[in-house]
């Protein structure tokens, strides 16, 4: 069985490293929405920044599994989601499929909060289906497409996650943004608030109270 390998806080990456936290807010439209930037140090190599999307290297992808499980372990979802204590934790795919084959090694046989997790994939436009997933990750398939499927599962306590560039801007929840030394972990605290998710207290632990 595979076993996570997170530290108290945070996963690290193979080469060590910290990460810096502070709250941010961005204007988007006439709206106010507040984001969570948290800068990291990834470990992924420089050379990796030419690549457009976090995902297109394979150290790339390792680090996003990483925080994918890592969010799936510290953010706590409405007990109601689930049907019965057997039902399984399913963390679903929409879009390209590079982090199947990294997920499916990783995820084998892992149990999520005391439930086994199953790995679905989901085709865009199959909302009904992706409204009973606990975690939504989702490639790239164009903005006005990812911003149909974000939208149709706001409210619904399903974490979405991308590394698709603005993603929080069009209301995704978690956003890997950048890349390289430069990748950070850009969090819409609103969308998250609406979902009803939790952020358990290592989450808490990585930012500042601001008043």
């Amino acid at each position: 069985m595979l076993k996570s390998e997170f530290s108290s806080h945070y996963p690290q990456s193979q080469s060590g490293g910290g990460c810096g936290v502070r709250l941010v807010t961005r204007l988007a439209g006439s709206l106010l929405l507040p984001f969570l930037i948290l800068f990291i140090a990834s470990g992924v190599p420089a050379r990796a920044a030419a690549s457009e999307h976090l995902s297109d290297t394979d150290l790339g992808r390792k680090v996003m599994v990483d925080y994918i499980v890592h969010f799936a372990h510290h953010l706590q979802w409405p007990i109601e989601v689930f049907n019965g204590t057997g039902a399984p934790f399913r963390i679903c795919v929409m879009g390209g499929d590079e982090l199947v084959a990294p997920l499916t090694a990783r995820l084998h046989r892992h149990r999520i909060q005391g439930r086994m997790v199953e790995l679905e994939r989901v085709n865009d436009g199959e909302m009904i289906r992706a409204r009973s997933c606990q975690i939504m990750v989702m490639g790239d398939m164009g903005a006005e497409q990812l911003a149909e499927a974000v939208g149709a599962l706001e409210f619904f306590p399903v974490l979405t996650v991308s590394d698709v560039r603005r993603f929080a801007v069009l209301g995704g929840m978690v956003e890997f943004a950048g890349s390289g030394a430069n990748l950070a972990l850009q969090l819409n605290k609103t969308r998250l608030d609406r979902a009803e998710l939790k952020m358990g207290n290592s989450l808490f632990r990585l930012s500042r109270q601001v008043n």
